[in-house]
């Protein structure tokens, strides 16, 4: 791409627009921003997403893309090996779409080429690397991760002004889906739902610590607290059952499940995790508990998002945030909305 200019599309009002992203659920709540502003950009757009599909349809419910493609099939993996040789079907697909706009991990531009090599008329390959004229890794050096993804939107013409509606506006029959899992748990009023899990123990809040959040929820707010666990929170499940056994708990659960419990809620509390920025991208009022990862640069957005740090970027300052502390952040918050 050395030497490229890149110029708006005009060629259609619905221009066909695939993007490529992998990455963890937060790195992909990240990139909404981005896709939503494609979205507004061009209403009427096809746009496709080769991702991890249990993630990316979170976008399909919310409106922001049209279909999804699985990272993992049969034959991605041929798009990363230099100088393939597409076959005629998968050549044509490449060159219907008049974008690709590509966030996967190609810093030697091997997939970029290739698309290129079958006839696709726009590549935003986002390479640090490879791309001088839009200075786009998904590997974010500098700044908030949000900022450094809309980036070669801007490069486009497209305007990546943040509005204070929801990232996911999430669809009313999902919603009541949400409040009926919660009526099979015997939550019938306002939930807080918490989340003490994340993509690291260090990143994690004590789990002592939620359950006696949970107790100060439910006696000092008078609304009902929900934890929110996944496969791979096993010991805090152990550790809660054992702290807080008549709190409930919805467990393994999709993502789109989770997000339908998230969007009714009343409030969330969680770490530095994917769970987290999905809830802030619905909206919900959110205190986010960060530790020894940079806030600034990977900290969740949104309208109704207050982030907490420890004293000092460290696992140990992150257990000493006292539970009043976030009760009472969370409380405010509440009120604010």
């Amino acid at each position: 791409m050395n030497g490229f200019t890149p110029v708006p599309i005009t060629t259609t009002t619905a221009p066909r627009i695939l993007i490529l992203r992998g990455g963890a659920l937060g790195d992909f709540i990240l990139t909404l921003p981005a896709i939503r502003a494609l979205r507004r950009h061009w209403p009427l757009a096809i746009i496709e997403l080769i991702g991890h599909p249990g993630m990316a349809e979170l976008a399909v419910a919310a409106g922001l893309i049209n279909r999804v493609r699985s990272l993992d099939a049969a034959g991605m993996a041929e798009w990363f090996v230099p100088r393939r040789v597409w076959p005629e079907r998968e050549r044509a697909d490449i060159a219907s779409f008049d974008l690709i706009l590509s966030y996967l991990n190609d810093a030697d531009g091997v997939v970029q080429a290739n698309l290129r090599a079958a006839g696709a008329k726009r590549v935003i390959a986002c390479q640090a690397i490879a791309c001088q004229a839009i200075a786009c890794s998904p590997v974010v050096a500098s700044g908030h991760a949000v900022d450094h993804f809309l980036r070669p939107l801007k490069d486009l013409g497209i305007s990546t002004l943040i509005s204070d509606e929801p990232l996911l506006v999430w669809p009313t029959v999902l919603r009541e889906q949400g409040r009926h899992w919660l009526k099979e748990l015997g939550l019938t009023g306002d939930v807080i739902s918490l989340h003490p899990g994340s993509g690291s123990s260090r990143k994690n809040w004590p789990v002592k610590q939620f359950a006696l959040l949970a107790d100060r929820v439910r006696c000092s707010m008078s609304v009902q607290p929900l934890f929110i666990l996944g496969e791979a929170d096993a010991a805090a499940a152990r550790a809660l059952l054992r702290l807080t056994p008549a709190v409930p708990v919805l467990t393994n659960r999709t993502l789109k499940e989770v997000a339908s419990v998230l969007a009714v809620s009343e409030g969330y509390v969680g770490n530095d995790s994917g769970i987290t920025h999905l809830a802030a991208a619905l909206g919900v009022p959110v205190v986010a508990l960060f530790g020894p990862t940079d806030a600034d640069v990977w900290g969740p957005r949104g309208a109704n998002v207050v982030i907490l740090r420890g004293r000092e970027p460290t696992s140990e300052a992150l257990a000493a945030i006292e539970p009043e502390t976030v009760l009472r952040e969370l409380d405010q918050l509440i009120a604010k909305c």
